[in-house]
């Protein structure tokens, strides 16, 4: 749901609900979650802040299937979205995603299979 105020930034519409099966050598090993987030600038007092300056921002996760492996998330809160390309997005474009020294590919989900990941991994 869009937020009142925060503008649509069209560069992270790739991202919005996003999710992928992820694979290394050997198998599938769990799912990339994206989402865009509306975030706020606090000002003002403490007993009275204002919340003001929206500005739309990505998250990811990793989940991993393998309950003894930590999930991997990322708000990264001094990424300026002009210059969202050439961080990770750019290896997600070639289906890859580099994360602990690994590559993994990403084979993004569509439809039914989208829906029943998001379900049980996305936010």
């Amino acid at each position: 749901m869009d937020e009142p105020g925060a503008r649509l930034d069209p560069r992270l519409e790739p991202y919005r609900r996003r999710i992928g099966r992820l694979y290394d050598d050997h198998g599938a090993v769990g799912h990339l979650v994206t989402r865009v987030c509306t975030h706020w600038e606090t000002v003002g007092p403490h007993s009275f802040p204002s919340y003001v300056n929206p500005e739309e921002r990505l998250q990811w996760r990793v989940h991993f299937d393998d309950p003894d492996r930590a999930d991997a998330f990322s708000d990264d809160g001094d990424q300026d979205t002009t210059v969202i390309r050439g961080r990770e997005t750019d290896t997600w474009e070639d289906e890859r995603l580099e994360i602990a020294g690994r590559s993994l590919r990403i084979e993004w989900l569509d439809g039914d299979d989208a829906a029943v990941a998001w379900r049980t991994n996305g936010w």
